[in-house]
Formats: C-alpha cells, structure tokens, sequence
C-alpha cells in the first residue's frame, strides 16, 4: 500500500501533457510578418513594433522577408484604451502559420505512392497575453509585452532547433 502511494505521489508530478507547439518550429528560418492592430491607429508605433521584432530574430538565423507568404508570424494586438476608465486592456496574441497536410491525406498518399497536392495553412505556434495598463502607460507596457512574447518565441525556436545556436 504505502509503495504504491509512493507511486502515485511521484507520477503525480510528471507533467500529463506537453506544449502542442513543441516541434513545430523545426526547420523554419524564414519568416513574413505581419501586424494587426486593433484599437490603437498609430503607425509609427507600428513600424518601432515590427521593427524590434526584426532586429530580435536578426540575432538569430531566423531571417524575415515580407515576399514570402508562408510561414507568416502575425502579431495580434488588441487594445481598449479608455480615457475615462482608470484600466486599460489590452490582449496580444502571437501566430505562426504554415502549410501542412492532414494526417489521414497523408496516410492516404504514402498508400498511393502519390504526393498529395491538398495543402492547406495549419496555425503551428500560438501565444495569448492579456494585460492591463493605465491609459497613459499602455503603448509602454504593450511595447514589454511584446518584447517578452518574442523571447519566448525566439526561446522556443531554439529548442526546436538546437543545433541553430551554435
């Protein structure tokens, strides 16, 4: 009795499921962005946006080039600036999107010994923050959001891709 209570204690803590995005960054070094805003219309702000998220990835072999139309980073920012509320919201969502083919077409054409031509764009990555601000200080702490969701992204390529560190 007491040594399967052990058992169950230590299984208990092995995690049950891991990241479904894990694995799916491998192999993709160029990338398009794009960026969506949405409740905040400034486009200077936009380009400071992308251009930081440029100059992260010109820090790893990630390269972006804007003529590629897959795989595209498309950088969610949601944001309700309210002057006459004291909080402001704001909601930014990080997406990767490439082509892929279904697991039963792909089964399907190593059966037939025919490449299947049925591609069709599979969101591969995925991150959502929501946060909070002060309306004087939004465009400030959503520059820190954005700055943090890129190294986590930029931390996640590398662990799909460990030999690209080097």
């Amino acid at each position: 009795m007491k040594r399967s209570l052990l058992v169950l204690l230590i299984l208990s803590f092995l995690p049950a499921q891991v990241k479904w995005y894990q694995g799916n960054l491998k192999g993709i070094r160029d990338l398009s962005i794009r960026i969506n805003l949405d409740g905040l219309t400034d486009e200077p702000w936009e380009q400071k946006i992308l251009n930081f998220i440029e100059l992260s990835f010109a820090q790893t072999e990630i390269s972006v080039d804007q003529e590629i139309p897959i795989p595209r980073l498309v950088v969610d920012i949601y944001a309700i600036d309210s002057r006459a509320e004291e909080v402001s919201s704001y909601m930014i969502n990080y997406s990767v999107y490439d082509y892929g083919i279904s697991e039963s077409e792909y089964i399907r054409s190593l059966e037939d010994t025919v490449i299947t031509r049925k591609l069709r764009t599979y969101k591969v990555y995925e991150r959502e923050m929501l946060g909070q601000s002060t309306s004087e200080k939004i465009q400030l702490d959503i520059e820190k959001a954005v700055m943090g969701q890129t190294a986590v992204f930029i931390d996640q390529w590398f662990r799909d891709n460990p030999f690209r560190q080097f």
